[in-house]
């Protein structure tokens, strides 16, 4: 079987992987999109429970690669406030994109209307889309030889990981991965809400975890709940009505009554690090690299992160270095370390200082957030933090 050659294969094709062969591919670099066969999507209505909180950076990189214009603009919600409650009252934190003097805080967006967009984008780009299972994989002398389930190779010096949290990639390069389970659930569903949401974000954090609500349009939010599993089995054990009262209720019916528009889901809450990033002509990007909780919303920003990281490494190259290059690797993996830490101790310290039902830190992060909430320069640092 004849192999067919390419600079980059990029393996796995949800967000993360689409849009890191498109930059790939920006950079004149010939590129192969590898993904499981699967049925043809069929045209869905509604909204999607999969949503992400798309960073003002993220959506400038992304409108970069022509994929923010794909999207239907009515299906996207732009976030002009956050409010953040403690388990007290009084205890609030209010950000608003016009106080940090920004356009928006963040693009609340549907994963299938981002992903259609990437779709759309790759078929005019030069990616080739391969639709197959990798089945063994050699690395010898600076290439790597993918063997597909169909019989064919695949040959490049640079192998992109963007698999998910369960790499097939990482595995097979024997790279460890250091887990902790929160024990935790995340419940998701959509809304309809009786009173206008005000393209305001709101969080709570309470003895019963960590609840969100993210605006979607025409007067519709996402919700979030990451909670115990005993509680999260009671919400996906609650009829519709049921649900949308405890979500409501829980939320101070700050909207007023909700009704359900989409089914809940849930899933378990981990948190996940690759033990390394790269090795020689491999690297990982993505879910594939890391999971964190999402209480921060921060899981796709970080990993198209890694994916601008990844392709400003590989455009400075210098002249006749190899992709497979460790050294040239490690730039990236260097470069990432920093953020990739960041989040992951502000999301672990944040779910442990919550979680913790000692009076003495319940009142700390209650006073913790009053008195972030008088410092406005604290606050605007803390949203341009946000969104990169």
């Amino acid at each position: 079987m004849i192999a067919r050659d390419f600079d980059v294969v990029v393996i796995g094709a949800g967000l993360v992987g689409s849009a890191c062969a498109l930059a790939l591919d920006a950079l004149s670099l010939r590129v192969a999109l590898l993904s499981a066969p699967h049925a043809p999507a069929q045209a869905e209505a509604g909204w999607d429970s999969r949503i992400y909180a798309i960073s003002a950076g993220n959506r400038d990189w992304l409108e970069s690669l022509g994929v923010w214009s794909e999207l239907n603009p009515a299906r996207v919600c732009d976030v002009q406030d956050m409010r953040v409650y403690g388990d007290d009252l009084d205890a609030a934190l209010h950000f608003s994109a016009y106080d940090a003097h920004q356009m928006h805080v963040c693009s609340i967006v549907e994963n299938r209307e981002l992903q259609q967009a990437l779709n759309q984008c790759l078929t005019s780009s030069g990616v080739q889309q391969i639709a197959a299972n990798a089945m063994g994989l050699k690395r010898d002398n600076g290439i790597n030889t993918l063997q597909l389930e169909d019989g064919s190779v695949l040959q490049a010096p640079l192998l992109t990981g963007a698999d998910g949290a369960n790499s097939w990639l990482r595995s097979q390069a024997g790279i460890s991965v250091r887990e902790h389970d929160y024990q935790q659930l995340g419940v998701v569903a959509n809304f309809r809400c009786q009173l206008p949401h005000q393209q305001t974000a709101r969080q709570w954090f309470s003895r019963d975890g960590i609840l969100a609500w993210l605006p979607l349009p025409d007067q519709h939010i996402s919700m979030v709940w990451s909670c115990d599993r005993a509680q999260g089995h009671r919400l996906m054990q609650s009829t519709d009505e049921a649900l949308a009262t405890l979500v409501a209720a829980a939320g101070d019916m700050s909207l007023g009554e909700l009704t359900l528009v989409t089914p809940a889901a849930a899933f378990p809450l981990q948190q996940r690090t690759a033990s390394a990033l790269v090795q020689p002509g491999l690297a990982l990007v993505g879910d594939a690299a890391h999971v964190i909780h999402p209480l921060a919303g921060q899981g796709v920003n970080l990993g198209f992160r890694d994916v601008i990281t990844l392709c400003d490494t590989l455009a400075q190259r210098e002249k006749m270095r190899s992709l497979a290059d460790l050294t040239l690797l490690r730039r990236y993996e260097r470069a990432r370390k920093t953020d990739m830490l960041a989040q992951r101790w502000v999301t672990h310290g944040l779910f442990s200082l919550f979680a913790s039902e000692r009076p003495t830190l319940r009142t700390l992060r209650n006073q913790g957030l009053r008195l972030t909430d008088r410092y406005s320069l604290l606050k605007q640092q803390l949203i341009r933090q946000a969104s990169r």
